[in-house]
């Protein structure tokens, strides 16, 4: 038995659960983009196997065998046996980031990310560089697709503290998400709002950071516990009822990730816990805990589809509480689409690596919506939205209006 891959070894009842049905392959991005069975869960598996018994080693193993993933964990799902993917892959990422290191761009990313002046700097001269050189020519000297970026961190325009409108309900923890800071802070706005507006004071710890979930799902786990720990002490100094967040990201980053990464330490296992038992994703703390009663000032019937986030559906299980919560809206008709529980391309920094693969992922999930014959469509996950709207705009023939769940009942009621 091999002793060289304990992250591995770790999980191995989860490889031994795999009979190699080939289930997985049907609502794979990557083994539908590609066809290469290397790059599907299944094959994944296997390799993973091979470096248990011996017959490979992890430097035989190609990076993007483990980073051609958007870790939806839409196969975990789709698993008949129940095999847990989302710790198996991770696993692997560690276990090759490990052996044959960070690649330059990834390592520069997350070194920045541990210090939130540097972060915040590295983005104002990423937004100048934009404006400057244009989108284009960044994204050849980076070998990224960055998507555009704030000129200043949206943290530092936000109060402390948000009252809550008449009887306060609760006291809940705001957590901002990188993607509201730095790219697109529509859904963090929207959110706060309509969390004061029906009775919820809500706090935003300035000192916030990243919450590890990129470093985390590249096999630095040694970055991400860094960022983890500041913002568990946080969270837990802020005396709050709930925590919440506009990203479904980094709210599963607080409910599945961080405690996996405290699980051998047992005092920030403890406070890693303490913390995921008050994290709710959001439409959920507004069906379940402020008891919404919406006023009708919406302007006629309208037909909305919904896009369920990768990590509201696979990671959480709680997407339907977003159709649940638009559900009380006077006038408002939900039309399903077609594979909308299935990636939109985004994926955290696939999208980033593999520009080109996630558009045409994302061109899929587009005709999926306008199949439908809406013109709204509410998504969970700012990054989602980001991904999907520069989509649109490559393509120049698409006219659907993207929204956070926030964005859309702010809007419905009056509120903005």
């Amino acid at each position: 038995m091999s002793t060289n891959y304990p992250d591995i070894e770790r999980h191995r009842a989860e490889l031994d659960k795999c009979f190699t049905c080939g289930i997985c392959h049907a609502v794979c991005p990557t083994y539908q983009l590609s066809r290469k069975e290397r790059l599907s869960p299944r094959g994944r598996i296997v390799l993973l196997r091979r470096l248990l018994d011996g017959s490979i080693d992890s430097q035989d193993i190609s990076g993007d065998a483990f980073d051609y993933c958007t870790l939806c964990y839409a196969c975990q799902t789709a698993c008949p046996a129940g095999v847990k993917t989302d710790l198996l892959f991770i696993a692997a990422r560690k276990t090759i980031a490990d052996s044959n290191g960070i690649s330059g761009i990834k390592r520069r990313i997350f070194d920045t990310l541990e210090n939130q002046k540097k972060t915040n700097s590295s983005v104002r001269l990423g937004s100048i560089a934009q404006k400057t050189l244009g989108n284009g020519v960044l994204q050849k000297l980076t070998k990224a697709d960055i998507p555009t970026l704030r000129p200043r961190p949206f943290l530092q325009e936000l109060q402390a503290e948000v009252q809550a409108d008449g009887e306060k309900k609760c006291r809940v923890a705001f957590f901002l998400g990188c993607v509201s800071n730095y790219v697109d802070e529509k859904a963090a706005t929207t959110s706060i709002e309509v969390l004061k507006r029906l009775g919820a004071e809500v706090v935003i710890p300035k000192a916030q950071v990243c919450c590890g979930a990129p470093a985390f799902n590249n096999g630095d786990f040694e970055t991400a516990r860094k960022l983890a720990i500041k913002n568990l002490h946080l969270l837990d100094d802020a005396n709050v009822d709930y925590i919440v967040s506009p990203d479904a990201t980094c709210g599963g980053a607080f409910s599945h990730e961080i405690p996996l990464l405290m699980e051998e330490n047992d005092e920030y296992a403890q406070l890693a816990y303490r913390i995921k038992q008050k994290v709710i994703d959001w439409s959920s703390l507004v069906l379940e805990k402020l008891n919404p009663i919406f006023p009708d000032k919406s302007s006629g019937p309208v037909d909305i589809s919904i896009h369920d986030s990768c990590h509201l559906t696979h990671a959480q299980g709680v997407h339907n509480k977003v159709r649940e919560l638009l559900k009380l809206l006077p006038d408002v008709n939900i039309v399903e689409m077609n594979e909308s529980t299935i990636c939109c391309g985004f994926g955290g920094s696939f999208s980033s690596l593999y520009p080109e693969d996630a558009h045409k992922w994302t061109m899929r999930k587009l005709n999926n919506m306008v199949a439908t014959g809406v013109t709204t469509v509410i998504i969970g996950s700012p990054g989602c939205i980001v991904q999907v709207k520069s989509t649109m705009e490559k393509d120049g023939k698409y006219s659907l209006q993207l929204k956070h769940p926030a964005e859309f009942i702010a809007e419905r009621c009056g509120w903005l």
